[in-house]
């Protein structure tokens, strides 16, 4: 083996390892606005009138589309299920769920609660292949919408 391919070979597992290595793989980053919007332009989902951006996280992965989360409040009134669902006619309807049948993903990096009235859908949007989950929430003040992509 030449010098010059040697050279090429440790190059390449150098940068393996440190990849592999990297500190932020699996770990929670914070999502602006802009980024939430472009991915929600992804998933074609449209967040409706009312409904106002809190807070986004995705988790970095070695390949492929990242998982995101992110939380979207609204006046308590918009919590019917009703909005969100006429906006967003490619996906099933909401339907209601409990804390005991909590949806799979990244609910914690939004700061998802229980409350007594949540409503639950998921889809494969026709964009992508990667699953998405939408929780509707209401407290008697507020309506929060949480939207989960598990990426690939």
């Amino acid at each position: 083996m030449t010098n010059s391919w040697k050279l090429l070979c440790a190059s390449a597992i150098l940068v393996l390892l440190a990849s592999c290595a990297s500190s932020e793989i699996g770990k929670p980053r914070s999502m602006d606005s802009d980024e939430v919007t472009h991915n929600l332009q992804r998933i074609t989902f449209t967040i409706p009138d009312g409904f106002a951006f809190e807070q986004g996280a995705t988790h970095s992965e070695f390949s492929g589309q990242p998982a995101w989360s992110a939380r979207f409040d609204a006046p308590n009134e918009l919590g019917n299920g009703l909005t969100p669902s006429a906006a967003n006619p490619s996906y099933p309807p909401l339907r209601p769920f409990t804390c005991q049948s909590v949806p799979p993903g990244s609910w914690t990096s939004v700061n998802f609660t229980c409350e007594s009235e949540m409503l639950s859908t998921s889809a494969e949007p026709k964009s992508t292949t990667d699953p998405v989950t939408v929780l509707l929430t209401r407290d008697g003040q507020r309506s929060s919408l949480y939207i989960y992509c598990q990426g690939h």
